[in-house]
């Protein structure tokens, strides 16, 4: 029986062959009629990850990659393996009774989020040490993405409003609201990247990805990456309360090679893409 790596790439390549698929000609944004920029895409590489991580942030610093997790009892912050992505070195665990979300670093410091409770961590990013406990406050009371301009914390909560927090105590310096083209909101913005002056935001239960303009709330561009699901292979098999929630989330920039790593909750790939300049090949990497 073929595995499913197999089976993924000779897919691929009839589809390409018979002129149906070609990720050098994808246009991976629908463009903003009011847009200077149009972007696309190609898919580099599939890389593994862990399919019992319930994932609600992804960041790369320094060349290592960090992921966040949520559910009861199962939410952690893991810093992965430079050499292999999906086998993890070091592991900090959220108290059983805590929704982890998302996270961002900052002077050295991992700060992560909580779902519901109000309070978010401040970890040694050396050592995974408890640092400190902060309180913070969000239009829905919750707690979604989080990621960094390198002053503030820039957190979402589930609705349309993105918030630029002090890091120092929290307090809120500045919100902005995500719009489109004809000012409507955009609601449900979930987790957050922080790429040279404009916002990458995953839409909970779209396989769409926004470019968003950080000083305004401006939808930039819409990345639709509905291919990506049906190259995942756990989800679709299972069963269960946490189906429906096993949707698209998690975003990392990667400033080394200036790519972008997209996974979701509860599947066993993460999805490398290069925004820039198109490729003609694709690299499953299994570890």
């Amino acid at each position: 029986m073929f595995s499913r790596t197999v089976l993924v790439a000779v897919c691929l390549f009839l589809l390409t062959v018979h002129g149906l698929l070609s990720f050098d000609d994808v246009d991976a944004f629908e463009v903003d009629p009011t847009s200077v920029t149009h972007g696309q895409y190609t898919l580099v590489a599939i890389h593994p990850h862990d399919p019992d991580a319930f994932t609600e942030g992804l960041l790369f610093h320094d060349g290592i990659l960090y992921e966040s997790t949520g559910l009861d009892g199962k939410s952690f912050v893991r810093e992965h393996s430079t050499n292999q992505f999906g086998v993890h070195v070091k592991e900090f665990r959220f108290p059983a009774d805590v929704f982890g979300e998302g996270i961002a670093i900052l002077d050295d410091k991992i700060y992560a989020l909580t779902y519901k409770s109000k309070v978010g961590f401040v970890l040694d990013r050396k050592t995974f040490a408890i640092l400190d406990t902060f309180h913070f406050e969000t239009t829905t009371g919750e707690g979604w993405g989080m990621t960094t301009d390198g002053h503030s914390l820039i957190v979402s909560d589930g609705s349309a409003t993105i918030l630029f927090l002090d890091p120092s105590d929290m307090h809120v310096v500045r919100t902005i609201n995500v719009t489109r083209a004809d000012g409507s909101n955009v609601r449900n913005i979930n987790e957050l990247e922080y790429v040279q002056g404009d916002l990458l935001a995953n839409v909970w239960f779209t396989n769409t990805i926004l470019r968003i303009d950080a000083a305004t709330g401006r939808v930039i561009e819409t990345l639709n990456l509905d291919h990506l699901p049906t190259l995942e292979g756990h989800v679709g098999a299972m069963h269960g309360r946490w189906k429906a929630d096993a949707v698209m989330n998690g975003i990392a920039y990667n400033p080394a090679n200036q790519h972008v790593y997209v996974t979701g909750k509860l599947w066993d790939s993460m999805f490398e893409l290069d925004l820039n300049a198109p490729r003609h090949h694709i690299r499953r990497h299994s570890y």
